[in-house]
């Protein structure tokens, strides 16, 4: 008989991972006020995420389970408490709580009120708001520390100390140095639940190495589930969620350019985050490489000197009929886009770029 499941789940915090896939997923009860279901193409389960639109009616609770997790990129619920806004109670709930919910809490306040149906925003606020005022020192303190290891960790803000050291080394040198194995009392690890996700579709009496195949196919076993951590406290959340990182060599942590969060870029070369809260919010990956074209096009005197030709033989292209003007046009054009490219591969200088761009000005 398949071992039974006897997680907590309502009320209650689940978090696994899955290297491979870069995913991972979780359990909670969280609140429909201002959130809605993101499902993503690339995601198997949704995800959370923020409502453009105010309309706010009465505020349900949900509670994710085993069958119907929520799903998150690998790494996602470290990141968003980096980058959580903990100064008021809206933004704290805006940019964390609305994802993960508040039975997270129980280290810093012992009776947080179980989740149920609210009539109205005062309602939800009289519940919650006095709750994060008492331990929003606490919070922050919590953020601070592990802002302050993934500075050490991944050589950001400038630090160089100790530089010359693998992550994992000095993720192990912080939590030692740190004690942070204080964070780590709180857990119940439950081992090999791959095998009871799905226990209503497995048949044991019946079970062959064909069917097996099959189910690690379709994903109702899953040999690489890491084990499920159970736990109310965030700080031991945080814990497993730094481990699970700090052991993967092939995860890095970084600050976007354009918005200072720290992200996990899917290449180590990217320099802008795709982190949103809301509905249709457009990325600093979209709007980060806008951004540094634009300051490139005004700094840059090869690529000025590009804009001001391309209007010049613009116009002049517009307004001639003959063919050879445009054809001339079109291949100068394409010519010039090339160089641009080359430069911002880096494989020419900013002087070889305005050479290139006056000399060939005409062609």
């Amino acid at each position: 008989m398949l071992r039974e499941n006897n997680i907590p789940v309502k009320d209650s915090f689940n978090i696994w991972f899955n290297k491979e896939k870069r995913k991972e997923f979780y359990t909670t009860s969280i609140f429909l006020y201002k959130t809605t279901f993101n499902h993503n193409p690339n995601n198997k389960f949704p995800s959370i995420i923020l409502k453009s639109d105010e309309h706010i009616g009465e505020i349900y609770f949900s509670s994710a389970n085993f069958s119907s997790p929520f799903e998150e990129n690998y790494g996602t619920l470290l990141i968003k408490f980096l980058n959580a806004n903990f100064s008021s109670f809206e933004t704290a709930y805006n940019t964390f709580f609305c994802f993960y919910g508040f039975s997270i809490l129980e280290e810093f306040y012992k009776d947080v009120p179980k989740a149920r149906l609210f009539k109205s925003k005062e309602d939800f606020y009289e519940t919650y708001e006095q709750i994060f005022i008492k331990i929003k020192r606490k919070l922050k303190e919590l953020q601070y520390l592990i802002k302050r290891f993934i500075d050490y960790m991944y050589n950001l803000n400038n630090n160089l100390e100790d530089k010359n050291y693998s992550s994992f080394e000095k993720y192990l040198t912080y939590v030692i140095k740190n004690n942070l194995f204080r964070y780590s009392t709180n857990i119940d690890v439950f081992y090999f639940q791959q095998f009871a996700h799905d226990t209503l579709n497995i048949v044991v009496e019946s079970i062959t190495p064909k069917i097996v195949r099959e189910y690690l196919e379709n994903g109702i076993i899953d040999v690489n589930d890491s084990p499920v951590f159970h736990t109310s406290y965030l700080s031991n959340i945080l814990y497993v969620s730094l481990l699970e990182i700090a052991s993967n060599k092939d995860i890095k942590i970084k600050t976007c350019k354009n918005c200072d969060k720290y992200f996990i870029p899917i290449k180590n070369t990217e320099k802008y985050c795709d982190i949103v809260y809301y509905q249709n919010e457009q990325t600093c990956k979209l709007i980060g490489a806008t951004n540094s074209y634009t300051k490139k096009r005004k700094s840059v005197e090869g690529i000025r000197f590009y804009r001001n030709n391309y209007q010049r033989r613009l116009m002049r292209a517009k307004r001639s009929d003959d063919k050879q003007v445009k054809l001339a046009f079109e291949n100068w054009k394409t010519l010039a886009k090339l160089k641009i490219k080359e430069f911002n591969n880096n494989e020419v200088s900013e002087d070889e770029l305005l050479d290139w761009m006056k000399e060939n000005k005409d062609i």
